[in-house]
């Protein structure tokens, strides 16, 4: 039977821990080890000081198949982390030959005499299965574990170093020092404008149904992630195991409300660009209170020039008139935060852009500008077609920057229903209603 292997990671250096560098290489190695058939259950950092990663390794030794270390591997004196595993682990120290050679020919490609002080990157402990660096100077390596103490790999902490390192190390090596290894197989679905709270009332039975799988909502304002990560001998056991529960959450949460799923990293913007690309349509864009913030979401795709034709920030009501027709009177009787505005506004844009569909956003985003009709929050939608104009008021809570960002979701969502053919007003309001006074 297949069995999901426990692994630590313990990066190593001052500079994560003065707050002048974010600890980004064990999100990368859990990621990783996560779809190699490993559970990472902790990350720890140490200082460059040996007694202090000596005892942090010591009490990471314990419960677990796997400890990933990182840093330290380098050619000064407070990279002390081969001496200190070597000491843990109870090898001596003992010098790679080859290793040696391929730092002398990588300075001698760049021009540079190696310094004596480098071949303290060859040496590593007794045993342990070296893994030579193709991409830098410092050797890593493997402890291969025993029934008293699990497997340490050590690797040096450049990201481009360290992560196909590890990659290699697993290809080449992982299969016969952890047998019956599980494989993991991860599915998401990405799920916008619907509160965290209504996905769980929906799916909370699923979090606990399978053994072999992990359920985990992951929240944003107004794009949550459904994360399902099954376990399984083989690959496609584990994929139909995870399929099967996200087909069940889709079914329970309401298809419309998914905009992508399978990888990690969809975003509403550029499922939107795909849909308008696949279709061959354009779109023009009319921003207030989000202050182009939706044009520069768009933008940040190459090819995007294809589908977005305009984008109007017409932050004041007078530019509302000049930029896009929308009548001076219609803003003076409803106000700039208005269905009858913003829908003007939409229209005025498709209509100046010769675009096929354009988005039009309007509201008071804070702190100030709010009243008791249109209190902070309130943000009126348009998204205008070749068939019709639709409209949508919601009221979103928070400061000025969750406001503006809940309403780019919105608008992105909206437009990304009227192309999908989805119902546009959504059966879950998106927003928080506020508390009662």
């Amino acid at each position: 039977m297949a069995t999901l292997h426990a692994a630590r990671i313990i990066s190593s250096g001052n500079e994560i821990l003065q707050g002048l560098y974010p600890d980004t290489n064990a999100q990368r190695f859990s990621r990783i080890l996560l779809e190699s058939g490993f559970r990472v259950i902790s990350h720890a950092v140490a200082p460059d000081d040996a007694s202090e990663l000596r005892g942090i390794l010591t009490h990471a030794l314990g419960g677990c198949s796997l400890v990933v270390v990182n840093g330290g591997l380098g050619p000064t004196e407070d990279d002390v982390n081969r001496e200190v595993i070597a000491q843990v682990t109870g090898r001596s120290l003992v010098f790679d030959e080859r290793s040696a050679t391929m730092m002398r020919k990588r300075f001698h490609a760049r021009g540079i005499e190696m310094p004596e002080r480098n071949l303290k990157q060859a040496y590593v402990p007794e045993g342990a299965i070296i893994l030579h660096n193709h991409w830098g100077t410092a050797a890593g390596f493997l402890v291969p574990g025993s029934a008293e103490q699990p497997a340490v790999i050590a690797l040096p902490g450049p990201p481009s170093e360290c992560v196909p390192m590890l990659k290699r190390a697993i290809e080449k090596h992982f299969e016969e020092l952890f047998p019956l290894r599980s494989i993991r197989y991860i599915h998401t679905l990405h799920l916008a404008m619907i509160p965290e709270s209504t996905i769980n009332e929906r799916v909370a039975h699923l979090f606990n149904a399978d053994p072999d799988s992990e359920v985990t909502l992951l929240a944003g304002r107004g794009h949550i992630r459904m994360r399902v990560i099954s376990s399984a001998g083989d690959l496609e056991a584990a994929r139909l195991r995870a399929l099967r529960i996200a087909e069940e959450a889709s079914s329970l949460i309401g298809a419309d409300y998914i905009f992508a799923e399978g990888p990690e990293n969809a975003s509403l913007d550029e499922t939107v660009l795909k849909i308008m690309q696949a279709n061959g349509s354009t779109l023009s864009l009319a921003e207030s209170c989000t202050g182009g913030w939706i044009a520069k979401r768009l933008t940040d795709f190459a090819g995007s020039s294809a589908t977005l034709l305009a984008g109007f920030v017409t932050y004041s009501n007078e530019s509302k008139t000049r930029e896009l027709g929308v009548p001076a009177e219609l803003i003076e009787r409803c106000g700039a935060v208005s269905e009858e505005v913003v829908r003007a506004m939409a229209e005025g844009a498709r209509r100046v852009s010769g675009s096929d569909y354009s988005v039009a956003v309007s509201g008071v985003a804070g702190p100030g500008g709010g009243s008791t009709e249109k209190p902070v929050g309130t943000v009126w939608f348009a998204v205008s077609g070749p068939e019709a104009t639709h409209s949508l008021k919601l009221r979103f809570p928070g400061d000025r920057e969750t406001v503006r960002m809940w309403s780019v979701n919105q608008s992105l969502d909206m437009l990304r229903r009227v192309l999908t053919g989805a119902p546009v007003t959504p059966e879950i309001p998106a927003l928080i209603p506020p508390k009662p006074r």
